[in-house]
């Protein structure tokens, strides 16, 4: 089948890869796994014989009835839809998600995820490296990245050279895991506010924050933290006190 570059299909082909993603998943067979986008089912196969049953998501008709066929005699169901119209309450409850998301809507599927603050057990997916980093919790910030901790730890596990794909991508690829948590949970029902700060704060995250503040006409010398920071340099702890301040006032 030609592949449709509108939809991101970039096929993951490398055993190797693809034997690590498994062993990375955590699966066995008393677990239900969700997949997002499973393309020609060369992960799909390898989740099936290590798990108890797999749901998987994928927009493209023609693989949709493909994988149909070609898993018929399995604990499978393929469920042609774009995952971004899928009501999560209808479908996760203690599973674990995987995927090779496609490369053009990656970040939109794994917040809409996360923002839903749903019962999954963890998530395995893999996504452009430049992405991974910006999601990842590293010496600076960025506004997924703290939209994220809120809700999940982000770790990258490993990296995937292009050559392993079918087209190869002009990108690296990277493997990350999301594990959902509630450490933060007193901010949860503020979770829209804070989006909002992020929005104005991160607009210019080379700025110092002192900038970004000015939005919001707050007294500065309330806060705690060096405002000649950028807004990248800031943790989270520092806009939940921006925050704290914010909700104050309105």
């Amino acid at each position: 089948m030609k592949l449709k570059k509108s939809l991101g299909q970039n096929f993951l082909k490398d055993s190797f890869y693809l034997d690590k993603i498994i062993s990375s998943s955590q699966i066995d067979t008393t677990q239900n796994v969700i997949e997002i986008g499973p393309g020609d089912g060369a992960l799909t196969n390898l989740i099936l014989h290590n798990s108890k049953s797999l749901t998987a998501y994928e927009i493209d008709n023609r693989f949709s009835e493909f994988l149909k066929e070609r898993f018929s005699k399995t604990n499978f169901q393929v469920v042609n839809k774009d995952f971004l119209t899928v009501d999560l309450n209808d479908v996760i409850s203690g599973q674990i998600i995987m995927g090779n998301l496609p490369y053009n809507v990656s970040s939109q599927i794994i917040l809409k995820i996360i923002e839903a603050n749903l019962d999954y057990k963890h998530c395995i997916f893999l996504i452009q490296k430049e992405l991974a980093n910006r999601f990842v919790v590293g010496p600076k910030s960025s506004k997924i990245s703290i939209q994220s901790q809120v809700f999940c730890d982000i770790e990258a596990l490993f990296d995937i050279p292009p050559e392993a794909f079918d087209p190869a991508p002009k990108v690296n690829s990277a493997v990350i895991k999301i594990t959902p948590h509630n450490k933060y949970e007193s901010y949860f029902s503020k979770y829209e506010n804070l989006k909002k700060i992020l929005a104005i704060c991160f607009a210019n995250p080379r700025k110092k924050i002192s900038s970004a503040l000015k939005n919001f006409d707050m007294d500065m010398a309330k806060f705690s933290f060096d405002l000649n920071s950028r807004p990248e340099e800031l943790e989270i702890t520092d806009f939940f006190e921006i925050l704290i301040h914010y909700e104050g006032q309105i």
